[in-house]
């Protein structure tokens, strides 16, 4: 997971929002998730995995709109409020419980950690290890394992995995960079490749669970 940078909502929704007696299944809903896949850089809002800019074949979205309040706790101002929606992946949704992920597997339960909060994002620590998201914040680290499964690891695919193996094609490249296996990689080398996992590329996208790399680049930077 990392902060999202919210910008302004879409122009459609400003002038729905204008109208009487509007509701959220009213609102043109295309432009929303549009607007919330740009400022993500096309990740998942929680899972970070990659979002397609087009649904599948039969034209269902490959994303949902998220509230980050529960829709079920919403009144129908919040449910239309820019800054409470997120774009989550479709979280394995149609599969046993244990098997979904992100908003299928949330339901309706209230959430401490929030992507919109830099606060709570710097609260999230990796195990380089095994790519284990968690928290020394028991409240968070709920969320992370149990609310969202954000550490799940089945037969079709491992958020855990993804995450290890995201963190060592960076380390690889910092190899390559400084002709230097121990890991005592030169502050010009850590920050540069901090500023290019911290950045969109020129097709508006970041890199997929670029997380534990950011985590991972920040905390190397700290130490030295």
């Amino acid at each position: 997971m990392r902060y999202i940078e919210k910008h302004a909502e879409p122009r459609s929704l400003t002038a729905y929002k204008k109208q009487p007696h509007v509701y959220y299944d009213g609102c043109n809903k295309e432009d929303i998730r549009e607007q919330l896949l740009k400022d993500q850089g096309y990740l998942c809002a929680y899972c970070m995995r990659r979002i397609p800019e087009k649904g599948s074949a039969g034209g269902i979205p490959g994303m949902k709109i998220e509230h980050w309040l529960p829709e079920s706790q919403c009144t129908e101002a919040q449910k239309l409020d820019f800054r409470n929606m997120l774009g989550v992946c479709l979280g394995n949704a149609g599969h046993p419980q244990p098997r979904t992920t992100c908003d299928a597997h949330r339901k309706d339960k209230p959430l401490t950690i929030n992507p919109l909060d830099k606060t709570c994002i710097q609260k999230i620590k990796y195990h380089t290890g095994t790519g284990t998201i968690f928290s020394d914040d028991p409240r968070i680290d709920e969320d992370l394992n149990d609310t969202l499964n954000l550490n799940y690891d089945g037969p079709d695919f491992s958020l855990r995995e993804n995450r290890r193996n995201a963190l060592n094609v960076c380390l690889e490249k910092l190899k390559t960079m400084s002709k230097e296996k121990t890991g005592d990689w030169p502050q010009g080398n850590l920050r540069k490749m901090l500023k290019i996992y911290e950045s969109k590329d020129k097709e508006g996208k970041y890199r997929e669970y670029s997380g534990i790399v950011i985590w991972y680049l920040r905390k190397r930077l700290r130490c030295q």
